[in-house]
């Protein structure tokens, strides 16, 4: 499946942000039902991805009805 994606991806039918999005938002429900706070999420998963915790509190906000 990933070597797929990554096939699409070259092609230019999925867009890489689009797949690190689902990503963020795959972790930070898996890390909510650990029990971590919200803002927690945010931090880990911005160090994990090299990326703002405000860009994560952002596609989170924005692919979900979580705030």
């Amino acid at each position: 499946m990933q070597k797929e994606i990554k096939e699409l991806t070259l092609l230019g039918v999925v867009d890489a942000s689009w797949l690190r999005n689902i990503r963020i938002v795959e972790k930070f429900f898996e890390l909510r039902s650990q029990g971590v706070c919200i803002y927690c999420c945010w931090e880990f998963i911005a160090i994990e991805e090299s990326i703002s915790a405000s860009s994560v509190r952002k596609i989170i906000a924005k692919l979900t009805t979580e705030k």
